[in-house]
């Protein structure tokens, strides 16, 4: 991740400001997927509106600040449109910045005079999944070609990886490795096992209960700041 967000900086120093918007996305669904140990699709699932929101709020928690993900969409087989807030750490352990990131997201959609939908679309309000994969595994490609220690030569990147497995699969590994507990793995890579923490559910309806993820789901925080 660290490799591969690198590249991206080195490109946004140079970069136009079609680019940046570009480059602002690709770090944003990177980092998104990461930290809060996401599916591929489920990034998708962020509501631009909200996300505006809740990263403008200065969120704190034991001193540490944090941001809040509010995805959007039916969830479990279940009917309705509900939000499912994700809140993760403004910068983690190993200095993944991502307030920074969202920002920059918000920035790039802002400049585009979009600030409700998918926060991950374009113009149009269209996701691009297949754009979205390319351009990332097109970058995990160069970070093979300067770091074979990190990814060796003889793994095939377009085969291996894929953002619909990969961020969470490496969320999870790093997670283990820097000792988060199992079962603070297990809450963030399970949507529904919340209802097993005293009671409380993350599919909140369309009104604001961020104080409730304030107050009672700071396990996600927890997983996000030490990765």
């Amino acid at each position: 991740m660290h490799a591969f967000l690198k590249l991206i900086e080195k490109e946004w120093v140079v970069a136009d400001h079609r680019e940046r918007s570009d480059l602002a996305a690709i770090g944003a669904y990177a980092v998104f997927a990461f930290c809060g140990s996401f599916r591929g699709p489920e990034v998708f699932l962020v509501d631009l509106h909200r996300l505006i929101k809740y990263t403008d709020e200065n969120l704190k928690v034991n001193g540490k600040e944090f941001i809040i993900l509010p995805l959007l969409g039916r969830f479990k087989n279940e009917l309705g449109d509900q939000y499912h807030l994700t809140p993760l750490i403004a910068e983690t352990r190993s200095g993944i910045k991502v307030k920074l990131w969202a920002q920059r997201l918000i920035e790039a959609r802002r400049s585009e005079l979009c600030s409700r939908g998918p926060a991950f679309g374009n113009e149009d309000g269209c996701t691009r999944y297949g754009w979205y994969e390319r351009e990332i595994l097109e970058r995990f490609q160069a970070v093979q070609q300067e770091r074979p220690d990190i990814i060796p030569t003889d793994v095939q990147v377009l085969e291996d990886y894929g953002i619909s497995r990969s961020f969470r699969q490496g969320a999870t590994s790093e997670a283990r490795a820097c000792g988060v507990k199992p079962a603070d793995i297990e809450l963030a890579n399970r949507w529904r096992s919340f209802e097993d923490a005293k009671g409380h559910r993350p599919r909140l309806a369309m009104r604001d209960h961020y104080s409730d993820i304030r107050l009672t789901n700071l396990t996600l925080v927890r997983f996000s700041k030490k990765l």
